[in-house]
C-alpha cells in the first residue's frame, strides 16, 4: 500500500483493507490521494522498501513500512488541486471537490496507520474489543478494591477528620500512605505511625524508567527480562507517540530494598529485539502534597468546586457501576434517574453515601432583595473583601475530593486524571490541596469569578477527554460496516467454477449454487466471520477516540531570521555597502553594460577647408 504517493481506495463505507481472510485480493481500484513530496534520504529508502514489498501477500507489510514514517505526507494545496481539475469548473464545484479530497485523504491516513500498527500489542490493548473488555474488567476490579479500602477509612472516621489544607500536609501524606499500605494487603489499624520504620517499606518503592521500548515488543517478553531481578512489583507502559519516534516508555517498580542501581546497570548492557531499553533510575517525588491558590478557601469557590466534584463522582460511579445493583428490579427507576442531567447536578439517583443530601449544600443563599433595596450591590464586583470561609461546606467538599483522589485517581484541584496510577511506582502520588487561609488576603468578586471560571474550564476539559465520538460523529472518518465486511469476506472465498458450480476456497468444498456457499461459510466457518466483525469494531474503536495516535503533519520550515538593521547614520551605512576593492564605476558599468570597441572604422573622413578662400565665396 502506497503511503507517499497513493493508497487503496476505501471499500465498504470507508477505511479500506485490513480484514483477515482477504488480504491478497488486489481487485480494489486505486486512486491518487497524496501528492508527490520531497524526500530526504530516509524517505527514499522507506519508499524503496514499500515498492519492493508490493508483491502479492506483502501489501500489509508495505503499508506498515510507509506508515512508520515520522510525518504524514503533505496534502495538496487548493492551488495544486485546481491544476488537476477541468478548466470549466465553477468556484462552488471546486470547493466541494476539494473538501471531498481532504476527507478522503484523512480517511486514507487513518486507515494506513491502523493497518501498520493493528498487530502490535499496545494497539490491541487500546482498541481491540477482546482486549478492551479484559482491561475494563481489570480496571473495575482495581477501582472496587480502592473503594473498599476508602470505605474502611470512612467507617473508622479517618476521612471525616481530614482537612485538605497546606498546614495539614504531613497528616494528609500519612493518610495517603495508610491507604496505599492497605491496598498492598497490610493489616494496619488506623493511621500509620509517622515514626514507624515499616512505613517506608510498606509504602515506598524504587523504580526505573525505560526510555526506548520498541512498539513491537510484547509485555510478556519484557517481563521475562525484568522479573529476573529480585524485588520486582509491577510494570507500567505508555503508548507510543511521535515525540518518541513511536518508541514506548515504561516505569518498572521494585521493592524499596532492591539494588536498583545494579539492576539499572545490568539492563543497560542488554539488548532486546536489537534495541536498547535506555534505563535510568527514577527519583522519588520531590513534593507529594502540592497547593493551589488560597482563593479556593472562599465559600463561593468551595460551593463551585462542590458542584464540580458532585458531577464527577456521579459520572465516574455510574461509568464503573459503583453503588448501583442493576440486577435488582427495584433499581430500574433509579438507573433511569442517573441519566437525568438535573439529578446528576444535585446527586440524585445514586446510593453513594457521600452524596446524601448533597442538594442542601449546592444551593446558594444571598440577601438579593435587601442588597437591591439598600443599593449596596453597585460596586460589589470591584470592591475588596476578606476570604469568607464555611467549615461545614468545606468539610463536605473535602470528603468528595478525597473520594475522587483515592478511588477514581482524579486530582480535582489540578484537574488531572492519573489513568495508570495502579501500575505506577506511586499508587497514590501527587495530591493538590488548598493553601492556608490568609486573614490579610483581600479579593474582589471579579477575582473569585475568574478563579471559578478557570477551574470549571479545566475540569470540563478533563471530563471531555474521557468521551469518545458517537456513530454519527465518525461518519466523515470512514467507519467500517459489519454487514458489508462480512459480504466482502464471503465473496472473496466464493469461486465460480462455471456450470452453476461454486467452490469454497476456505475448505475446498463444491456446491451447486452461490447461495449454498454463503450458508456453508456462515455455518462452518463462523470463526472467520467473527474475526471480521471484531476487526470492524477494532477499527471503529480506533477512529472513535478523539486522541487516537496518528502521524503528525510535517512542520513547516522556519523562515530565516531577519538581518539585523544597522543603527549607524545613513552615510556610514552607504559606505559600508560599497566594496573597497572595486571603484564605483559609471552607471552603465553598474547596470551591466560592457565597454565594446568597434571593429570597423568610420568611413567618413575629415574634410580640410584651409585652402579655400572664403572671400571668393561670399563676394
Amino acid at each position: 500500500m502506497s503511503y507517499g504517493g497513493g493508497g487503496m481506495k476505501r471499500a465498504f463505507g470507508g477505511g479500506g483493507g485490513g480484514f483477515p481472510g482477504h488480504e491478497n485480493n488486489h481487485h480494489f481500484k486505486r486512486q491518487r490521494i497524496a501528492p508527490p513530496r520531497d524526500f530526504d534520504d530516509d524517505d527514499l529508502k522507506q519508499q524503496q522498501r514499500v515498492i519492493e514489498d508490493r508483491s502479492p501477500g506483502k501489501e500489509e507489510d508495505g503499508a506498515s513500512s510507509a506508515a512508520r514514517g515520522h510525518f504524514r505526507p503533505a496534502m495538496m494545496s487548493f492551488k495544486t488541486f485546481l491544476n488537476n481539475q477541468d478548466d470549466n469548473i465553477t468556484d462552488e464545484e471546486a470547493l466541494l471537490e476539494f473538501n471531498k479530497y481532504k476527507k478522503e485523504f484523512n480517511r486514507q491516513q487513518l486507515n494506513e496507520f491502523f493497518v501498520a500498527h493493528k498487530d502490535e500489542e499496545w494497539m490491541q490493548d487500546k482498541y481491540h474489543p477482546d482486549n478492551c473488555q479484559l482491561k475494563k474488567a481489570a480496571t473495575k476490579e482495581a477501582i472496587e478494591k480502592r473503594l473498599e479500602v476508602f470505605m474502611e477509612l470512612h467507617t473508622e472516621g479517618i476521612i471525616d477528620q481530614s482537612r485538605l489544607e497546606k498546614k495539614n500536609s504531613e497528616k494528609i501524606e500519612i493518610l495517603l500512605d495508610t491507604f496505599v499500605a492497605r491496598l498492598e494487603g497490610s493489616d494496619v489499624v488506623g493511621l500509620l505511625d509517622p515514626d514507624d520504620q515499616e512505613r517506608e517499606s510498606l509504602c515506598k518503592t524504587t523504580s526505573l524508567q525505560l526510555r526506548t521500548i520498541p512498539p513491537t515488543l510484547k509485555r510478556e517478553e519484557l517481563l521475562s527480562l525484568l522479573t529476573k531481578y529480585p524485588g520486582y512489583l509491577r510494570l507500567s507502559l505508555s503508548d507510543p507517540s511521535p515525540e518518541t519516534r513511536w518508541k514506548r516508555r515504561g516505569l518498572v517498580t521494585y521493592k524499596r530494598e532492591a539494588k536498583i542501581k545494579e539492576i539499572c546497570f545490568n539492563l543497560s548492557t542488554q539488548r532486546i529485539k536489537d534495541s536498547e531499553l535506555s534505563p535510568v533510575v527514577n527519583k522519588d517525588l520531590s513534593q507529594r502534597i502540592r497547593t493551589v491558590s488560597g482563593l479556593a478557601n472562599d465559600k463561593s469557590v468551595v460551593r463551585c468546586c462542590l458542584q464540580l466534584a458532585n458531577r464527577l463522582v456521579t459520572q465516574l460511579d455510574k461509568q464503573w457501576g459503583l453503588w448501583d445493583t442493576h440486577e435488582n428490579p427495584e433499581n430500574i427507576k433509579q438507573e433511569e434517574d442517573v441519566n437525568n442531567p438535573m439529578l446528576q447536578a444535585i446527586g440524585g439517583g445514586v446510593n453513594n453515601p457521600l452524596l446524601e443530601n448533597i442538594a442542601e449544600y449546592l444551593v446558594e443563599e444571598m440577601s438579593a432583595e435587601e442588597e437591591e433595596l439598600l443599593g449596596s450591590d453597585s460596586n460589589t464586583a470591584s470592591s475588596f473583601k476578606a476570604i469568607e470561609c464555611d467549615d461545614e461546606l468545606t468539610s463536605r467538599l473535602d470528603k468528595l475530593i478525597l473520594y475522587l483522589r483515592l478511588v477514581h485517581s482524579v486530582d480535582l484541584y489540578n484537574a488531572a486524571f492519573y489513568a495508570t496510577e495502579e501500575e505506577r511506582p506511586n499508587r497514590c502520588g501527587i495530591f493538590h490541596v488548598r493553601d492556608n487561609v490568609n486573614a490579610d488576603l483581600k479579593v474582589t468578586e471579579n477575582e473569585l469569578a475568574d478563579y471559578k471560571e478557570e477551574i470549571g474550564r479545566k475540569v470540563k476539559a478533563m471530563a471531555d477527554s474521557w468521551k469518545v465520538l458517537s456513530d454519527d460523529e465518525i461518519q466523515e472518518l470512514g467507519p467500517k460496516n459489519e454487514t458489508e465486511a462480512v459480504e466482502i469476506l464471503i465473496q472473496s472465498h466464493t469461486e465460480d467454477l462455471g456450470n452453476n458450480k461454486h467452490l469454497c476456497s476456505l475448505c475446498g468444498k463444491k456446491f451447486k449454487g452461490e447461495e449454498f456457499v454463503k450458508k456453508h461459510i456462515a455455518n462452518k466457518h463462523e470463526e472467520k466471520l467473527e474475526a471480521v466483525k471484531k476487526e470492524v469494531l477494532f477499527y471503529n474503536n480506533y477512529i472513535k477516540d478523539p486522541k487516537r495516535p496518528a502521524l503528525p503533519e510535517k512542520p513547516k520550515p522556519k523562515a530565516p531570521p531577519p538581518k539585523p538593521v544597522s543603527k549607524a547614520p545613513v552615510k556610514e551605512r552607504i559606505k559600508e555597502n560599497i566594496p573597497v576593492s572595486k571603484p564605483r564605476g559609471s552607471i552603465k558599468d553598474r547596470l551591466g553594460f560592457k565597454n565594446v570597441t568597434s571593429a570597423y572604422k568610420d568611413p567618413r573622413t575629415i574634410v580640410d577647408y584651409s585652402d579655400v578662400e572664403f572671400s571668393d565665396i561670399f563676394s
